[in-house]
Order: C-alpha cells, then sequence, then structure tokens
C-alpha cells in the first residue's frame, strides 16, 4: 500500500504546488515564490509519470523478459534473444528499460553480423551520452569508425572505471590503431581489473608483432598475478 499511498501524496502536493503558484501570481510581491511553486509542481507530476510508467513495466514482466534475453546472448542464441530485446524495446515506457532492451537488440545484431542494423537500433535513442559507452564504441568500431569508437571509450574512461569487457575493447582498440607498445601500456595501467588470461591474450599478440619494452614489462607483472 504504501507505494500508492506514495503516489497520492505526490499528486496532492503538486496541486498544492500550483495553487500556491496561482495564488502567488495574483500577488506582484510574490513572483519568486510562484516560480519556486510552480518548478515543484512541475517536478513532482514527471516523478509520477515516470513511477506510472514504471509500474507499467513492471506488471508486463520487461525486466525478466530482458534478463532471459541476455542468457539467450550468451548462450548463442541470437535469433531468439533478438526476438525477446525487441519485444522489450517496444513495449517499454521507462526510458532506462527502452535503452536496455535497445542495446541488447544491437549486440544481437553484432552478433548476427549485420552492424549497420545495430546502428540502426541505437539511433532510435535521441541522447547518445545515455548509452552504454561499451555498447555505442563497438557498433560504431564495427561500421568502420574505429577511431571515433576509441574516442567514446577514452571519454567514458575519464568519467569513470569501465567494466573488464570495456576495458579489454579499448586494449584492442589501442593495438589496431597506435601500436602494440601503447596497448601493452595500457594494459600494465589497467591490471587490476583484468584477469591472468587477458594479460596473456595481449603478449601473445604481442609476440607476433616484435618485443617491445611495454611488453616485456608486462611479461614480468605475469608472476605477479598468477600468485594473486
Amino acid at each position: 500500500m504504501a507505494p500508492v499511498n506514495d503516489s497520492k501524496a505526490n499528486i496532492w502536493v503538486a496541486f498544492l504546488s500550483f495553487g500556491m503558484a496561482a495564488f502567488a501570481l495574483c500577488h506582484s510581491q510574490a513572483g519568486l515564490i510562484a516560480l519556486v511553486a510552480m518548478v515543484c509542481g512541475f517536478a513532482l507530476v514527471l516523478v509520477r509519470l515516470r513511477q506510472e510508467r514504471d509500474e507499467v513495466d513492471a506488471r508486463l514482466g520487461l525486466a525478466d523478459k530482458l534478463s532471459h534475453a541476455q542468457e539467450l546472448l550468451e548462450r548463442g542464441a541470437m535469433r531468439d534473444a533478438l526476438r525477446l530485446s525487441q519485444e522489450v524495446a517496444e513495449l517499454a515506457l521507462s526510458a532506462r528499460l527502452q535503452r536496455a532492451g535497445l542495446e541488447l537488440v544491437a549486440w544481437c545484431e553484432l552478433g548476427l553480423d549485420r552492424p549497420q542494423a545495430a546502428r540502426n537500433a541505437l539511433s532510435c535513442l535521441t541522447n547518445a551520452g545515455t548509452l552504454d559507452p561499451y555498447c555505442y564504441a563497438a557498433v560504431e568500431d564495427a561500421c568502420g569508425h574505429s577511431l571515433w569508437a576509441l574516442h567514446i571509450v577514452e571519454r567514458a574512461a575519464k568519467r569513470r572505471e569501465l567494466s573488464r569487457e570495456a576495458t579489454l575493447f579499448r586494449i584492442d582498440l589501442y593495438a589496431r590503431l597506435r601500436g602494440i607498445e601503447a596497448a601493452c601500456t595500457l594494459t600494465l595501467q589497467q591490471l587490476g581489473r583484468l584477469r591472468l588470461e587477458d594479460v596473456e591474450r595481449v603478449l601473445r599478440f604481442a609476440d607476433l608483432a616484435g618485443k617491445s619494452s611495454a611488453a616485456l614489462a608486462l611479461a614480468r607483472a605475469v608472476p605477479q598475478l598468477q600468485r594473486a
């Protein structure tokens, strides 16, 4: 019963705010009060609208469907995951679930080797800044825009710590665009977020490309990772 009571309270407070604004506007000396009341009223209305969207998404079980689609993707059932994630993206009313659904659609399209379709899916979102940077960059890279993809993950890395998968993708972009020396240096900097097999994969690539000082330094760090 608490959510219902909270919703009613929000509505009543919103009406009260608008009433205060109307009263204040009738008095020339109360302009600031009117402005504050109007802002509070609109904010409460927006909160209630978001709550209603979340409630509809919950009734449809969209979060569970999205989790199932993620599991299907991880098992390699790309087409089933794509169908389910498209359903979530189409039905979701909340921005959060719609974005998550479209990102999963993009991953499925990449798995099916359809990068332009993945890009089209993400283009449905008007605010690219809310996208998962790893997903956004992976799609741009698959479409042939690797420099832009690197810019996306570099900018994201300055704001927050990237996931292990995103870090590996960043290292891969470094290797392709800046060379193995830069990739090994970045790997050394990100050791805390990587596994032993990740480092060994970079070293195998370094062996093929020719030893460098950064690769040697990275090789010396392997025993430390093995002990850890």
